[in-house]
């Protein structure tokens, strides 16, 4: 069965994770921005994990991340910082009865692909898009396209259409 995690509302905090890579410790202001539209322009609060920052952090390290995360109940959502290139390791040591006894909406592309797909196959819903690093954390402004299609994806229910950018 399919489980639709409830959205989180303004105001709440929303965890900041790296289940691929640490690349926030090595390119701190696309990171830092993107933490920044989360807090002013989506009302959320961001909650940084141990690992996020790190790295080379284990397998189990980015594991643990993620349990922590779905598991705490003041976290609304979860937002993948950036891809990476071997989050495949990291899906062995998930505890699939612990996501699902704690479904949340889940943000993430590129190598979190392989999240999104453990998600699945467990039978939570998640999104492919709006990384912390990528979208959130991109110079300028947002693509107004971006920041609409998050917010409905954080925010509404039912169908949802997008306008000419």
């Amino acid at each position: 069965m399919i489980v639709y995690p409830p959205k989180p509302s303004p105001g709440d905090r929303v965890a900041v994770i790296s289940p691929s890579s640490g690349l926030p410790g090595l390119f701190p202001l696309p990171y830092e921005l993107g933490l920044e539209r989360l807090r002013k322009e989506f009302g959320l609060e961001p909650v940084e994990y141990p690992a996020t920052r790190k790295m080379g952090a284990t397998p189990r390290e980015r594991a643990d991340d993620i349990h922590a995360a779905f598991a705490d109940p003041d976290v609304k959502a979860v937002f993948a910082s950036i891809g990476g290139d071997d989050q495949i390791t990291v899906l062995p040591h998930l505890d699939r009865e612990l996501l699902r006894a704690n479904p949340k909406p889940f943000f993430g592309w590129s190598d979190n692909t392989n999240l999104l797909a453990f998600l699945r196959n467990t039978g939570i819903v998640a999104y492919h898009g709006a990384s912390v690093m990528c979208e959130l954390g991109r110079s300028g402004a947002m693509h107004p396209q971006t920041a609409d299609s998050l917010r409905a994806a954080l925010f509404t229910s039912g169908p949802y259409e997008l306008r000419p950018a």
